[in-house]
């Protein structure tokens, strides 16, 4: 219990002595230096502690430093220190996932600073998991489904959606990029896919700009391997037709899905499913077959892709043409003189609002309405017949 205290002492003392140390208000490289040392020396006390008092003393002042480091956004690498050994991994990322995970509805209310600061601390944690997969990859999974099923009301409702786009774009990658180790996080996701790419396709209607750009790409990056997305596929296909006409690492992102989905999935499978969204495809492809400086990758994988479909492509030829009506005449105009200036005035405001309304106007109101619209007639045709 003494030894207990002093080390509560010991580490709030050192975390406010950090201060001392900020290499941010001194330009000198050596202060960024005796930061670094400081900060080393310190994780490297933790690492002395009984495993069980370093867990008493993170818990009950995890709040104390995610304080601190919200200022000092360099304390984050103690966490990153400790992550990366593994007699302290995963006690320390069960306390900071629990602790982040709890406060998950105040993430879309946070200035963009603690934003920042909780989104990579979430990072941090999520990098522990790929470095020691088998002590941590439990502890994600068991908090991994109120992340992936919270983040979307929540942020139908924040005033910073984006930052729970940016939260779950991390975890995606993160368990993306395990090559294929996470199974338990993959069976936790599974089960859940149907309703968040649901969730996932109705904020993509009411999103737009940057928030709209990041749903697209979670769309395109759901952490499953290809066969769990197969009876799900047809929720990826607007996403997709939207990338390839979106920033370059989108258009990139959605010409890798195109040909995945083409080198794996027989045209039977396959053209059905396209062929809901086959002219925005073809049009959003046929944009990038530019010479430079048009993007060289992206036209050469499109090369690629057209010749994939094996001309299937063309079946859009037997579709009808998306043709858009443009009236060939412009509005009726009076010409009326105000003082000896003749201006023209546009009759088609008033003629339409006295269309609508002759039928149901009494009279005299209907005789004026049948009198301007006999009027206007009348000049128009005077004016045509004119010349």
């Amino acid at each position: 219990m003494i030894d207990g205290t002093y080390i509560f002492r010991l580490f709030e003392g050192c975390i406010r002595c950090m201060v001392l140390l900020d290499p941010e208000p001194r330009p000198d490289p050596r202060s960024a230096n005796d930061y670094s040392d400081a900060m080393e020396w310190f994780g490297h006390s933790l690492l002395e502690i009984n495993l069980h008092v370093f867990q008493e003393v993170w818990t009950h002042k995890i709040d104390f430093f995610f304080d601190c480091a919200r200022t000092r956004i360099l304390l984050l690498n103690i966490c990153q220190f400790l992550f990366a050994r593994e007699q302290t991994s995963p006690t320390l990322l069960a306390i900071v996932l629990k602790y982040l995970v709890d406060r998950l509805s105040l993430l879309g209310e946070q200035d963009d600073v603690t934003a920042a600061v909780t989104i990579r601390l979430y990072k941090m944690a999520f990098a522990a998991v790929s470095q020691y997969p088998m002590l941590n990859e439990p502890i994600l999974a068991a908090h991994l489904a109120k992340l992936l099923m919270d983040c979307f009301p929540l942020a139908a409702k924040a005033s910073k959606p984006t930052h729970y786009f940016h939260l779950l774009r991390a975890l995606f990658r993160a368990i993306g990029g395990g090559g294929g180790r996470f199974e338990l996080l993959y069976k936790e996701v599974l089960p859940l896919l149907p309703e968040m790419l649901e969730n996932l396709n109705r904020q993509l209607l009411a999103s737009e700009g940057i928030a709209r750009d990041m749903i697209v790409e979670l769309c395109l990056t759901v952490p499953l391997r290809l066969t769990h997305l197969l009876p799900h596929l047809t929720y990826l296909m607007q996403p997709l037709a939207l990338a390839l006409r979106g920033s370059s690492e989108l258009i990139s992102q959605g010409l890798r899905t195109l040909e995945l989905c083409i080198d794996n999935l027989t045209p039977d499978f396959l053209d059905p499913t396209l062929s809901t969204v086959l002219r925005e495809l073809m049009e959003a492809l046929f944009n990038h077959l530019k010479p430079q400086p048009a993007s060289h990758h992206a036209a050469h994988t499109t090369i690629r892709i057209l010749g994939k479909l094996g001309g299937r492509n063309r079946r859009l030829l037997t579709k009808e043409p998306a043709l858009t009506y443009r009236h060939h005449s412009e509005s009726a105009k009076m010409v009326i003189s105000f003082g000896g200036t003749r201006e023209k005035i546009d009759l088609g405001p008033v003629s339409t609002l006295v269309s609508k309304n002759l039928t149901k106007l009494t009279s005299p109101d209907r005789d004026y309405a049948f009198d301007y619209l006999q009027n206007c007639l009348s000049t128009i045709l005077y004016e045509v017949c004119l010349p």
